[in-house]
């Protein structure tokens, strides 16, 4: 199947990828999904090109993203749908990602998810 399809569901068996950390944390985040964002998180996304640095999944209830030229995985989302509050797991291995800050984590997830839905 054309990965570019707009029916085509990204999973992790379509990049490079390595699993969250056991060094990591956690932070939650408000915020509400409509149907169609949901909809359109499970579907993920690959990079196209070279600037393009994020890739993500769905599985289980959970949205992982890496980093697209070393395949880390700096976030997991999991999905709240009845509360709306949303669980984060942020990568906090120094060797792989460097930010500390959970605010920064905090705007920077929010960011990326804006972007992709």
């Amino acid at each position: 199947m054309d990965r570019r399809n707009d029916d085509y569901i990204v999973t992790k068996n379509d990049w490079d990828t390595s699993p969250m950390p056991q060094k990591n944390a956690q932070f939650k985040i408000k915020r509400k999904f409509s149907a169609e964002n949901i909809a359109r998180l499970k579907k993920g996304h690959l990079p196209e090109e070279m600037e393009d640095r994020w890739l993500y999944y769905y599985e289980d209830g959970k949205v992982y993203f890496h980093r697209s030229w070393s395949g880390i995985c700096v976030y997991i989302v999991e999905l709240n749908y009845r509360r709306n509050k949303h669980l984060v797991t942020v990568n906090r291995d120094e060797n792989q990602y460097s930010n500390t800050d959970i605010d920064e984590d905090i705007e920077t997830i929010n960011e990326l998810l804006d972007i992709y839905i």
